[in-house]
Parts: C-alpha cells; structure tokens; sequence
C-alpha cells in the first residue's frame, strides 16, 4: 500500500521526503501513520529500484525551510504506478483502502481502466452487502443461535452487522457517484473536442 502511495503522489509533483510523509499521512491518517523510518527504507528500495531518483529541490511547487532530499518519478516509476493501480488480487484484506488510495489518483488512468477500477470496487461492494444481508438472516431466523445465543447478545450482533450494511451502502453510493463523475468528464471532453472541430478518437484517454 505505502508503494502505490509513494508513487500516486509523485506522479502530481517532485517531492521533499518530509512532504511526502506529510501528505501520506494526512491520506491515511489519523488511525495510521506511515513512519520516518518507513518511509525512509521505502523510498532507498524505490530510488534503488530505478522507480524514483533524486531531483532539483527547484522542481517542486512546494517551498521548504528545511533539509530533505527531494524525489520525482521515474518512466519505469509510472509503469510500476499504472500496475499497481490496476491490481484488485493482491492483499484482498486491504482492498477497499488500496481503492480509497486509487480513487484520489485515477486521472492518470484511460477512461477504460478508470471504468475497470470502479466497477470492480462497486462488484466488491454488492457482495460484501450480500453476505452481510445473509448473516443478518441467519443472526435472527437460525433456531441453533435462537437457542444458544442469548437475546442482548443476538441483539447486539444483529445492530453491529446491521453498522456494517450501513457503510458499506455508503461506500456503494461512493462508487456510484465516481462512476458518474467519469462518465460525466469524459462526455463533457467529447463535446468540447467536437465543438472544436477535433476528432473524439485523438483524446489519448
């Protein structure tokens, strides 16, 4: 995960060190926090790696008043970026926080993988509500845990399941409206193209 941050935010600017933990941190936060020395093993694995290099603090729009190396992305930084950003398999435990990272970053994807990403959050979202609206069926209508399970625990289980729905109905809402709003941006460039007398298909998206 702290890659795909790493990297999402140099591809937007050449950054201090300090800054990128600054921003990370304010993306993750305030339940997580990415360490100095986290970050600093990370981004000797990245600069080794060839995926950033060090750069001219002048690169960056962000002014400093202290020392730190500054970074910028690579070509095969932006490959390794464009991967990770179409990856949904790995780490399936973090998904949907892999997604709340890729969502803030998907501009610098073509529509069609744009498309990809968030119709497979929205395909996750329906089946975690699927499953939760299951086990909220077996919590009440079960006769083993009608007879088992005491009536404040049953209840209790029941609100927390019911909590659940709840999000994750908020997060399909937050799906919905990112696929509106890409489908909206690309319609308005395809009108703005044919206004000008240019041809839809040169857009490189």
């Amino acid at each position: 995960m702290y890659e795909l941050l790493v990297l999402s935010l140099l591809m937007h600017w050449s950054l201090h060190a300090y800054r990128i933990a600054k921003i990370a941190n304010d993306i993750i936060g305030p339940e997580e926090q990415i360490s100095t020395g986290t970050l600093s093993t990370l981004l000797s694995k990245l600069e080794q790696a060839g995926l950033i290099i060090p750069a001219d603090p002048g690169t960056t729009p962000f002014s400093s008043d202290r020392p730190s190396r500054v970074f910028t992305i690579t070509p095969a930084g932006r490959e390794r970026f464009v991967e990770l950003m179409m990856d949904t398999t790995s780490h399936p435990g973090m998904y949907r926080r892999l997604f709340h990272i890729k969502a803030l970053h998907l501009e610098f994807l073509p529509r069609e993988h744009q498309l990809f990403l968030v119709e497979h959050f929205l395909d996750h979202c329906r089946k975690i509500l699927r499953s939760k609206q299951s086990d909220l069926q077996d919590m009440v209508n079960n006769p083993i845990k009608q007879e088992h399970l005491h009536p404040t625990f049953r209840e209790a289980a029941s609100a927390l399941i019911q909590l659940k729905q709840e999000q994750w109905q908020l997060e399909l809402a937050w799906g919905q409206s990112l696929r509106t709003q890409i489908l909206l941006r690309f319609t308005q460039r395809g009108e703005s193209l044919a206004a000008s007398g240019e041809e839809s298909s040169n857009v490189p998206y």
